[in-house]
């Protein structure tokens, strides 16, 4: 993707945009409307390559118009020379006339809205601005097509697993000068270190806020880290990067100085589950597969009431993507061209918790961990307090 205004569209890229457009088309189809209206920013980056900063995509049979404003008109320049799109800047509140014009020089009378993205609000005003033209809600248009990514994608993908990697040692690196040099370090203090270290390795933002647990904390599954300072104990670390829009999210915990050997104990079933399930990641297994592989682990160690969450779910230009991989997950199988992520965990209210997550691409013979150089094992998770 390119944010220059004078730049060419990458020939990949075209190719990519060319094959999603008819995907979109044939999903539009399905859907039984003429035309649709794209406003969910990871759509609309999908079918486009564009940034997606407040852009809308209308889908028509024969022409796919970016809708945006003037804040973009250098950056959408390129899309513009391309044969692909059609180009429509105006100010945001001029935007749905100009659907309503596209539509009636188009002669379309249904016009699909994305269901799981469209308020209530928008879609009333949408309604009056564009009638007589019906205005029909379709549900998760582009979902199934988007679970199975390309080489572009994948690259992207492992691209940010190796800015949050060397974010982290760096991130360990200075937290423990600080504690040498008798500072202490706040779990929220440790997650703008990290990000700030992501930014400054690459990484367009943060994939989500990270997940950095002390000690109790880390057994609060989404715990947001506050002002509690780091102590020897447990720390989960759970973090991602976005590169290319594409997203990375994996989980370590560290056991810093003090080893607990109960959580440590959990550190080894946690392993195992981990591995099981990764194994069990295999193209045509049941979407269930997985979380089954894990479970079965978890709980003949007598924790299965302690594992609360799936065992992983899809990955890519959100975060959190079908296919969503829990006991109750939607029927399906795995795919080749799927990222998702494996992470088991036992959480101890009051004591601690212990999460590992990898990201894996599902192969045409099988599986590839693309964070398997981020270290994972208990030898290089128990690390010493600093100067100890």
């Amino acid at each position: 993707m390119s944010l220059i205004a004078d730049a060419q569209l990458d020939p990949a890229a075209v190719a990519a945009c060319t094959q999603r457009l008819t995907q979109a088309r044939a999903a539009m189809a399905a859907a039984g409307v003429q035309a649709m209206l794209l406003t969910q920013a990871a759509d609309v980056i999908w079918v486009t390559d564009t940034h997606g900063h407040d852009c809308q995509v209308l889908l028509l049979p024969d022409q796919a118009v970016i809708l945006s404003d003037r804040r973009y008109e250098e950056y959408l320049a390129a899309w513009g020379r391309s044969e692909l799109w059609t180009i429509d800047l105006a100010p945001r509140t001029e935007q749905m006339q100009m659907v309503k014009d596209r539509l009636a020089a188009a002669g379309i009378d249904r016009l699909g809205i994305q269901k799981e993205h469209c308020t209530l609000a928008t879609h009333d005003a949408l309604k009056a601005a564009v009638d007589p033209v019906t205005v029909v809600p379709v549900n998760a248009l582009l979902i199934t097509d988007r679970q199975c990514k390309d080489d572009r994608e994948v690259a992207a993908c492992c691209a940010a697993i190796g800015v949050q990697h060397a974010a982290l040692d760096a991130t360990l690196d200075a937290f423990e000068h600080a504690v040498l040099a008798g500072e202490q370090w706040t779990e929220a203090r440790f997650a703008a270190k990290l990000i700030e270290q992501m930014r400054a390795r690459g990484a367009q933002s943060e994939a989500f806020e990270p997940i950095i647990g002390s000690r109790a904390n880390s057994s609060v599954i989404h715990h947001v880290p506050g002002d509690t300072v780091i102590t020897p104990g447990v720390l989960l670390v759970d973090w991602g990067a976005k590169v290319d829009n594409r997203c990375s999210d994996l989980t370590r915990t560290l056991f810093l100085g003090d080893t607990d050997d109960t959580l440590t104990g959990l550190f080894a079933v946690v392993a195992k589950a981990h591995q099981a399930a990764i194994e069990a990641c295999q193209p045509g297994a049941p979407v269930k597969a997985p979380d089954a592989a894990a479970r079965a682990v978890i709980e003949a160690a007598g924790y299965g009431d302690e594992f609360p969450h799936g065992v992983g779910h899809g990955l890519g230009l959100d975060v959190h993507e079908t296919p969503f991989m829990g006991r109750k997950a939607e029927s399906g199988e795995l795919k080749p061209g799927m990222i998702v992520t494996i992470e088991p965990g036992i959480y101890l209210p009051g004591q601690g918790g212990v999460r590992i997550e990898d990201d894996i691409l599902i192969t045409d013979t099988g599986h590839r961990v693309l964070s398997a150089d981020v270290p994972r094992d208990l030898h290089w998770s128990a690390r010493p307090w600093p100067g100890s």
